[in-house]
């Protein structure tokens, strides 16, 4: 799919669900929004170019309406992780869906969902992560999973002799793979050709298991 125009359903329309409609929308893909609150619609900022339906996200008739028997993706990011893994169950069995990403709140479910080959966001362990590293004094180190696989992402500063180097000519460990790096504040993804200047920083993904 890459950079392609994409078909996103987004399930839960709080904070997060409606910040990442905007976003989406905001690149050009089509968005449609499902809540089964109306009212929650009014978190949307008045620009939103995407379509909202109201209903319950795992009532097949709703998700047709949503369009899903054309959707190249959808997201769960209701505050319930039932309806979560429900909904996705639904978009990935029953409708095949080729990407389906839920947000899990408990992170001792998080097996659940990877035993139904379902991609998961935690942000309790994500929290837990960030502080962790910030209390101790290390390096920034993210774990996330992805499937049934871990990965960690950990962010470096070059080193002076690789200033002036194009990114694919360092030299990483066999386990790692250069995810991006961060050039003035902004990240902008791993391209061998991307010449690395002072300050730069290098985000290194890991496959822990």
């Amino acid at each position: 799919m890459g950079s392609e125009f994409m078909n996103i359903i987004i399930i839960g329309c709080g904070k997060v669900g409606a910040s990442l409609a905007h976003v989406l929308a905001g690149d050009g893909h089509d968005v449609v929004i499902i809540d089964n609150d109306r009212d929650a619609f009014k978190a949307l900022k008045p620009g939103f170019n995407g379509i909202t339906v109201a209903g319950v996200p795992i009532d097949q008739d709703v998700l047709k309406q949503a369009g899903i028997e054309t959707a190249d993706a959808l997201t769960a990011v209701t505050p319930d992780d039932n309806i979560n893994i429900m909904a996705c169950q639904v978009a990935k069995e029953i409708f095949k869906v080729p990407r389906v990403i839920a947000r899990i709140y408990n992170p001792e479910r998080e097996h659940v969902f990877h035993e139904f080959g379902l991609d998961t966001i935690c942000p309790t362990n994500l929290t837990v992560d960030v502080i962790r590293s910030k209390v101790l004094g290390e390096a920034d180190v993210y774990h996330h999973t992805i499937g049934g696989d871990s990965f960690t992402f950990k962010r470096e500063i070059i080193r002076k002799i690789d200033e002036g180097k194009k990114l694919g000519s360092l030299k990483i460990r066999e386990d790692s793979m250069i995810f991006g790096v961060f050039h003035n504040n902004r990240f902008v993804f791993a391209n061998p050709g991307y010449r690395l200047s002072a300050g730069d920083m290098l985000v290194l993904a890991n496959r822990t298991h």
